[in-house]
């Protein structure tokens, strides 16, 4: 099954974690086009994740990456996104470099609140992941841009989990 990845799950030590989707390929960095990305789905956390938001306009697109998820694994990856409490499955439309376009399986929210911000450790996954995989500078120039705020609860297991994660990715990035 193919998954477009546009939030925190870019980052591949994010997404083949354990009790996500161990088995999951990366394919290739692609974009959507006619969506917008927003810090805007509600979580139960009280921050803002990722969403993609269609606006039938040709100069909005999201970048992200194409990864190959094994079916079996795809309840998984429902879980830790919450599929069914937030997150909706879409089947869209992604643009590989090559030009050529491939449907795959995004993640929508179905609650969303604009008034709300990434906490800090989600904002750097997302950039992470960004880089990791080469989107464009600009692109992440965006995403950095992006406001944040710190998480009040500085032992919140999501928070020690990410930063577990973005220590593993920069330990590896460094040791290039």
């Amino acid at each position: 099954m193919k998954y477009f990845a546009y939030g925190s799950n870019m980052l591949e030590e994010r997404l083949r974690a354990p009790e996500r989707v161990p088995g999951a390929a990366c394919l290739t960095k692609v974009f959507a086009s006619k969506y917008c990305l927003r810090f805007n789905k509600k979580s139960v956390d009280k921050s803002g994740k990722c969403n993609i938001v269609q606006t039938g306009s040709m100069d909005d697109f999201v970048w992200g990456v194409l990864f190959e998820i094994p079916e079996a694994q795809r309840w998984k990856l429902d879980v830790a996104e919450g599929y069914g409490h937030g997150y909706d499955h879409a089947n869209i439309e992604v643009h590989l470099p090559d030009g050529t376009i491939e449907r795959a399986l995004a993640y929508v929210a179905t609650v969303t609140d604009d008034k709300l911000l990434p906490y800090s450790w989600y904002h750097q996954l997302v950039v992470a992941g960004a880089e990791q995989h080469g989107l464009s500078a600009d692109y992440i120039a965006k995403l950095r841009e992006e406001r944040s705020v710190k998480d009040p609860e500085p032992n919140r297991p999501s928070k020690l989990e990410a930063e577990k994660v973005l220590a593993e990715y920069y330990a590896m990035r460094k040791s290039r």
